[in-house]
């Protein structure tokens, strides 16, 4: 028993007690944040979760400088939760320059997290600052977060296994090079114990050499890419492993660095890997090779493309939910062109807001069930009249929003009396037999590429849809 378990000892019995012989050590998550409730909050999502039965501990800082005496410090930390904005307005992204330059540390993962998105653009700040994820804190919900800090834990664990497997294989060939000339038997009985340990692990890990031959390659790599040929090169007819084997391609100034890319696997299904590279180099610093680590994570993927989907879609109707399409109309104000004369020549649009004609007379008189089959007969027939481009949503109840990209007020009037008729036209059969028609009411608004809000767009749309019901409904009213 060592020192630390004898200061666990129960005081009567000598014994340790069973709460604390099942603990294991938290992951430690480093949040730098300058307010206060971010790190309370974020306790608080993390509380509940656990990960490979370790659960997660905060270490909190408030400030970048704060932070980089943490980090100088705590070098094991696997993860870092950043804000963008605090005692400057990129001291987030400094801080991700201190992490990777001075410190040399590309092991930790970096969410960067920020309450100002336009401060530093997605796709701009993670190739820029070697960043691994970016959310804005609104959207970065308990599982949200709980599956970016799984995702980042595991690709710091895998980064750290390389690299130790890389340490243990640099220094297992230098010692048997020096052992070779005095014991050949011994140097390859060594040999032998390396090529079984990589053949064992359950993830494809192949070594490249110089001359851009696959030296070695176990059990996972060969099932994963069937047409290997031991010791030999890849033909451009194969199907190879992921590019990017040879120093000179990674990213300068790194070591092991990872990339996330997408093959066929034996079966004919695309899989989805994270692979980790390390370029190996001879005492004199000539290259000798590149060793890679990959790990299957199409599964995960998987998971978090329907994690996105139920986050966006309503789940009655199929149809983008109301928070949803509200972006997308964000996102839709935001890309407009207009020339400086201020006449609008591109990016034209409209915004159609629905409403099903007497749906509460639907619910009372067919039940709740007509009710709710109304609702997703009428997003059928809605899609089934829209262009590819078109998008609808549900906004609460029986009402809908349906946004038309390039497309002018004419247009917008033309699409709208289409959706009316096709609406008009549908006759809805129940499983009991019985029948039912609707119609519905629809309020158009063209979108305006200078002074619109979301909030002024829905606004226009909603009194031309209460004026089309005021004026004896189905009918198209254009505001």
């Amino acid at each position: 028993m060592s020192p630390d378990d004898l200061m666990f000892q129960d005081d009567e019995t000598g014994t340790m007690p069973d709460r604390l012989m099942t603990t294991a050590a938290p992951w430690p998550v480093l949040v730098v944040d300058d307010d206060e409730q971010v790190h309370a909050m974020t306790r608080v999502l993390l509380n509940d979760f656990e990960f490979e039965s370790r659960r997660f501990t905060i270490v909190s800082a408030f400030s970048a400088a704060e932070a980089q005496t943490i980090l100088a410090e705590r070098p094991d930390l696997p993860v870092v939760l950043l804000d963008v904005v605090m005692e400057t307005q990129d001291a987030g992204l400094r801080l991700v320059h201190h992490i990777r330059r001075d410190l040399g540390n590309r092991h930790i993962r970096i969410i960067l997290r920020t309450g100002q998105p336009g401060q530093a653009p997605e796709r701009d700040a993670i190739v820029a600052y070697d960043i691994n994820d970016y959310k804005s804190k609104a959207e970065l919900t308990a599982q949200k977060l709980f599956t970016s800090l799984v995702s980042a834990v595991r690709g710091w664990r895998d980064l750290v296994t390389i690299e130790t497997l890389n340490q243990s294989l640099e220094h297992r060939v230098a010692e048997r090079t020096a052992q070779l000339e005095r014991q050949t038997a011994l140097a390859e009985e060594q040999r032998r114990f390396i090529e079984n340990l990589v053949e064992l692990m359950p993830s494809p890990v192949w070594y490249k050499d110089s001359a851009g031959r696959y030296a070695l390659c176990n059990r996972a790599f060969r099932e994963l890419f069937p047409n290997a040929a031991d010791g030999a090169e890849w033909s451009s007819q194969d199907q190879g492993p992921p590019s990017q084997d040879f120093p000179e391609q990674s990213p300068p100034g790194t070591t092991a660095f990872s990339f996330e890319t997408s093959v066929a696997g034996p079966d004919g299904d695309a899989r989805e890997l994270l692979v980790v590279k390390r370029p190996l180099t001879a005492p004199d610093g000539a290259a000798t090779g590149v060793i890679s680590i990959a790990t299957d994570i199409t599964e995960r993927r998987r998971m978090e493309r329907e994690l996105q989907r139920l986050a966006t879609t309503d789940p009655l109707s199929g149809a983008h939910n109301r928070r949803h399409i509200l972006e997308l109309l964000e996102r839709l104000l935001t890309g407009l062109d207009v020339v400086p004369e201020g006449r609008q020549t591109a990016g034209m649009a409209c915004l159609i807001m629905l409403d099903i004609d007497h749906f509460k007379r639907i619910n009372d008189e067919m039940g709740h069930g007509a009710g709710d089959l109304a609702i997703r007969r009428v997003v059928e027939v809605i899609r089934g009249q829209m262009r590819a481009t078109d998008q609808i949503g549900r906004i609460g109840g029986e009402e809908f929003a349906i946004l038309l990209p390039d497309s002018s007020r004419a247009d917008g009037v033309a699409i709208a009396e289409r959706l009316r008729s096709g609406l008009a036209a549908l006759a809805i059969e129940m499983s009991d037999g019985r029948s039912f028609q609707l119609t519905g009411s629809f309020g158009l608004t063209e979108v305006r590429a200078l002074g619109d809000t979301v909030e002024s767009v829905l606004g226009r749309a909603d009194q031309a849809l209460y004026r089309a019901k005021a004026l004896g409904r189905n009918r198209v009213e254009v505001m």
